[in-house]
C-alpha cells in the first residue's frame, strides 16, 4: 500500500467540508388516422412495445472474449476453451478441440483462472485413469473434486457474478458508467488480505466467494467482471525491484487505460469513506508517475506470462479521464452524463462523459 495514500487521508480528512404545430386536423379526422394507422401497422407485423416493459436484466456469460489477448491467441484455441465451459456446465468429461494446442491452452490453469474461474484447479489435464488426454480431436477433463459438487459449484458461481451485475448496473448503462460502477463495487465491497493461504481453490474464484485477496487477484476480478459485460479487461502486472504489483488494462471505446481496483479499496483507508477516482482509466503516464513502470508487462491469461515474449502491445496514451490526485467520487449524473468529485481540498468539480 502506498505511503502517499496514508499522508493525503489525513490532509483530505482535515480539509473536506463536507411546438407549433400548423395545419392540424379536426379532431375526427385525426382519430380515423390514427386507427387507419395502427390498422395497417398490424398488417405487416409491427408489434407496439409495452412501455411499462421491464428492461432486460444481465445473464451469465460463459463465453467471454477479450479482443486484447486475442492477438495471440488464435480462433481454434478460443473454440476449444468454449468447448470445454460448456462442457463443464454440463458435467461432461470430454470436449471437442482441434489439436493438442488447442487443448492445453483451454485446460491450462492460467486460462481457466482469468476466463472460467470456478473451474481453475478442479479439473487438470494429467489422466486419472490411463487415457489419454488428448486424442483424434478430443480432450479429456479430469475433475479434482466429484463431478455433481462442481456442477453445483459452477450455477452457484454464475449466480453470483449475475447478482454482482444486476444489482450494481443497469441494463442501458454505457461502457463507461459499467467501467465506473465495477470499479466503484470492488473499491467498496473487498478488501486488501495477502495472508490467505493457498486452500486448494483457484485465488480468483476465492476473492469471489471470500471478497478477500491481493493486488492479483483484484486485477483479475474487475477484469472478469468487465468480460461479462462486454468490455475487454485484463489482469496485468509489474515486476520491478521497488514495485511488484498487479492492476487491470481496460480497452474503453478503442482506448487503452490501466484501472488500479487494489489502491481504490475503501477498507485501507480508516480515515476515508469515498473511493479515490485517481485509480480509474488511468494513462502510461499516470501509472508511471504512480511508481509502476510499464515497460515490461505481465497478463496472467497468457501461457507466456510476459507479454514481451508474446505479440501484444498495450498502449494508454489516452489522458481524457485522468483525474487530480486524492480526487474522490461524489455522484453520477446519468442523464446528462456528468460525473462530480472533490479534490484534496473538498472543493467539487464536474467531468462530462457523455
Amino acid at each position: 500500500m502506498k505511503t502517499k495514500r496514508i499522508i493525503g487521508i489525513l490532509l483530505a480528512a482535515s480539509m473536506l467540508i463536507p411546438g407549433c404545430n400548423s395545419g392540424v386536423k379536426d379532431d375526427e379526422t385525426a382519430q380515423d388516422d390514427i386507427l387507419m394507422a395502427l390498422g395497417n401497422a398490424g398488417e405487416i407485423g409491427i408489434v407496439k412495445e409495452d412501455i411499462n416493459t421491464e428492461p432486460e436484466s444481465y445473464e451469465f456469460n460463459p463465453h467471454v472474449y477479450s479482443p486484447t489477448l486475442a492477438q495471440e491467441i488464435s480462433q481454434d484455441k478460443w473454440d476449444a476453451f468454449y468447448n470445454l465451459c460448456d462442457a463443464l456446465r454440463a458435467g461432461e468429461n470430454s470436449f471437442e478441440c482441434s489439436s493438442r494446442e488447442a487443448y492445453d491452452f483451454a485446460m491450462n490453469v492460467s486460462t481457466l483462472a482469468s476466463l472460467f474461474p470456478p473451474a481453475c484447479l478442479k479439473v487438470t489435464d494429467v489422466s486419472d485413469d490411463g487415457t489419454v488426454p488428448y486424442e483424434n480431436g478430443v480432450g479429456r477433463i479430469y475433475y479434482t473434486m466429484p463431478v455433481e459438487e462442481y456442477v453445483v459449484r459452477q450455477a452457484e458461481f454464475e449466480e453470483l457474478i449475475t447478482d454482482i451485475l444486476n444489482s450494481t448496473l443497469e441494463p442501458d448503462d454505457t461502457d463507461f458508467e459499467k467501467c465506473l460502477k465495477l470499479y466503484l463495487y470492488v473499491a467498496e465491497n473487498y478488501e486488501y488480505d495477502d495472508g490467505m493461504e493457498p486452500d486448494g481453490d483457484g485465488a480468483f474464484y476465492r476473492t469471489f466467494i471470500t471478497k478477500r485477496g491481493m493486488c492479483v487477484d483484484y486485477g483479475a476480478v474487475y477484469g472478469y467482471l468487465l468480460l461479462q459485460v462486454g468490455i475487454d479487461g485484463l489482469d496485468i502486472g509489474c515486476f520491478e525491484p521497488d514495485m511488484c504489483h498487479a492492476w487491470t488494462y481496460v480497452v474503453l471505446n478503442g482506448q487503452g487505460y490501466h484501472v488500479d481496483t487494489t489502491w481504490a479499496l475503501t477498507s485501507c483507508y480508516e480515515c476515508l469513506d469515498d473511493v479515490y477516482l485517481d485509480y480509474f482509466l488511468m494513462s502510461d503516464d499516470d501509472r508511471i508517475q504512480d511508481g509502476c513502470l510499464v515497460s515490461d508487462l505481465t497478463m496472467q491469461a497468457l501461457p507466456q506470462f510476459f507479454l514481451s515474449q508474446s505479440n501484444i502491445k498495450l498502449k494508454a496514451d489516452d489522458e481524457q479521464y485522468s483525474f487530480p490526485d486524492y480526487s474522490t467520487f461524489v455522484s453520477l449524473d446519468e442523464d446528462n452524463k456528468i460525473l462530480y468529485y472533490r479534490d484534496m481540498y473538498g472543493e467539487m468539480h464536474e467531468m462530462n462523459y457523455g
